[in-house]
């Protein structure tokens, strides 16, 4: 496109040709001129007018953008990955979530009294596979988490956790619906972001007898940061009443499981429980899993719970107290010690059963992709479980790898792999993290690699 100086240019060469050639006098040639400066005037006038019609549209559009992205920001809407995908419109948000675990097992048992006097299974196995939908409605203090889970030991996909949280007040809420019971801190911690390839002996057979319960509880604290005390108080169907109807212990008989309206499979008339937590120093976010990946400064948080189950005449009473430690420098430490008491109208043996554990474990972050960690538990039971054998040992000690880059994926894509020695066997068969038992208390050492990623 020729320029409007180029025009000019053009112009005065043609004028001052055409003057030399005929050599017009010099009258006509001041007309010409001054006509041309005019023409020249026009010219700059349209280029000015045109300039101020392209800014003043170029000022419109980054207005529109700006105020689109204020909306945007403000929850006008959106769809995208933080942290997890997420669909959000206003105060409604949904985040889908996939959690997918891999394992490679290798079981070593001596004194089986099998075929073999010792002998070793391995093999592959998709360990869980959980879908879940979280996220808010109406307003950002309700809250929804619903979590279906198949895996190893599920017979298609069957309901995990169900319920709705509603902050009516800064500090205070409740929570109904299905889900884990806040007794022992490492039960109620999630499955993807467990330090070890899973949860500890002494949680699968002791702390974590509670499990998943039909409840409703009131909350205090909701681990607010600007809150350093965090509290539960729950009304249940009773422990372990996970999918069960509100049909409980029937009749008044400990083995008696059921009801004329059909089974319900939960052994309790009702259950209550508390807990309560203190942050001395630190940020709660830091204490929602036991590594030290991404804490900034040091936490420390004490807590303690105490449950009760009744069920007919019978009673089951659980306590614990624990206490989780970490440093801005990578290093993590957890400690726990569980007591559970049945009465003779609920226990196994006819008789009143003081069961009781404790564990310890720590982790350290070489680097932000690498974690060593290790743990000892300890189970005493008060009767016989194997023979002439109340007492089983659980030593493990593994690695994480967190994938990305520096281990920025944390438990979204990680691998871990862990060795477990168990001195005097395991108190049964506990399949769902990888235990066999069944060889007389005698040792068993199994390895576990895991590969974890989280959508």
């Amino acid at each position: 496109m020729t320029s409007p100086k180029a025009c000019i240019l053009a112009a005065v060469a043609g004028v001052l040709s055409t003057g030399a050639a005929f050599a017009d006098p010099s009258t006509d040639l001041q007309q010409q001129v001054t006509e041309l400066q005019g023409q020249v005037s026009q010219l700059q006038a349209r280029q000015a007018q045109n300039s101020k019609e392209v800014s003043a549209t170029i000022e419109q559009v980054l207005r529109d953008a700006e105020h689109r992205s204020n909306l945007l920001a403000a929850g006008g809407g959106g769809a995208g990955y933080d942290n997890g995908f997420f669909i959000k419109s206003g105060d409604f948000e949904l985040r889908p979530g996939i959690l997918f675990q891999f394992w490679n097992v290798t079981d070593y048992r001596s004194n089986t009294g099998g075929p073999k006097d010792d002998e070793i299974e391995n093999g592959f196995e998709v360990h869980r596979l959980e879908f879940s939908l979280n996220g808010t409605a109406f307003t950002k203090d309700l809250a929804y988490s619903f979590m279906w889970i198949t895996g190893q030991d599920e017979s298609g996909l069957n309901l995990l956790d169900a319920y709705v949280q509603y902050m009516f007040a800064d500090d205070w809420g409740f929570r109904a619906g299905q889900v884990t019971e806040n007794f022992s801190h490492e039960d109620f911690l999630g499955d993807g972001v467990q330090l070890a390839a899973d949860r500890s002996m002494l949680d699968v057979v002791l702390s974590g007898y509670t499990g998943r319960v039909q409840q409703f509880s009131m909350l205090y604290g909701n681990y607010n940061d600007k809150n350093p005390f965090n509290a539960e108080v729950g009304l249940t169907d009773g422990a372990g009443s996970i999918n069960s109807n509100y049909v409980g212990h029937y009749p008044s008989d400990p083995g008696t499981v059921g009801g004329p309206v059909g089974p319900s499979n939960h052994a309790f008339d009702f259950g209550m429980y508390a807990r309560a937590e203190w942050k001395a120093m630190g940020s709660w976010k830091n204490y929602s899993d036991f590594t030290a990946m991404g804490t900034k400064e040091d936490l420390f948080v004490l807590g303690g719970a105490v449950d009760w189950s009744q069920g007919g005449n019978g009673d089951v009473l659980g306590l614990t107290v624990d206490a989780q430690f970490e440093t801005a420098s990578g290093f993590g430490l957890y400690g726990a010690a569980v007591y559970r008491n049945a009465d003779s109208d609920s226990s196994i043996t006819g008789g009143d059963m003081d069961d009781w554990g404790l564990l310890i474990q720590a982790s350290y972050l070489i680097n932000p992709a690498w974690e060593i960690f290790g743990r000892y538990d300890v189970v005493f039971f008060d009767e016989n479980i194997i023979g002439d054998e109340d007492t089983f040992h659980e030593l493990t000690v593994g690695v994480n790898y967190y994938l990305g880059n520096n281990g920025s994926a944390g438990h979204r894509a990680k691998v871990t792999v862990d060795l477990n020695w168990l001195f005097n066997g395991a108190p049964g068969p506990l399949t769902g993290i990888g235990y066999l038992g069944d060889n007389a208390a005698d040792t068993e050492v199994v390895l576990r690699g895991a590969f974890q990623l989280a959508l």
